[in-house]
């Protein structure tokens, strides 16, 4: 074999190891960032599921005695009176996040005519009932009654109709 033949051969394997640490550098930047896209995603997707089940769950206005739906059954039976209610998921939103919290908005509506302190009972308890029911889910769970989620705290920013509550 001449020497400009084992040159060339070895400047190949230098370019093929070149492309492959350009390979690996991409796959090393962009996993972190999609499954951390992918964490923020299924826990937008869990609260949207707990939110969703309890605004189907006030509204049928039907008590059951099914372990975690005591703050549900309160809403039905100190609020909507055992009646069917117009009461809606409007929408589920990441708001902020950092290394320490995770601030997510849920957002309901309701025929109800506005009473602020009403609706604040029943985001507080709709927010106890989130807590409650996302703690069972993977990669939630309760520390001092707060919810966590990755080891971030979670923090709810909960509207029934025009009324707003901080729930962590």
């Amino acid at each position: 074999m001449s020497g400009s033949a084992r040159a060339r051969r070895g400047q190949t394997a230098i370019e093929m190891l070149f492309i492959l640490g350009i390979i690996l550098t991409g796959i090393v930047v962009i996993v972190p960032l999609y499954t951390q896209e992918s964490g923020e995603s299924l826990l937008v997707a869990a609260v949207r599921d707990a939110a969703s089940q309890a605004a189907v769950y006030i509204e049928a206005g039907v008590i059951s005695d099914t372990p975690g739906y005591e703050d549900l059954n309160d809403i039905i039976q100190g609020y909507t009176e055992y009646r069917s209610v117009g009461f809606r998921l409007v929408g589920v939103s990441l708001v902020s996040e950092s290394s320490e919290r995770v601030t997510i908005a849920v957002k309901f509506t309701h025929n109800f005519s506005p009473e602020p302190s009403r609706d604040s009972g029943i985001a507080r308890k709709i927010g106890e009932f989130l807590k409650n029911h996302l703690k069972d889910v993977n990669g939630f769970y309760l520390k001092d009654g707060h919810l966590y989620y990755g080891g971030r705290l979670v923090e709810f920013k909960i509207a029934v109709g025009e009324t707003l509550e901080v729930i962590s």
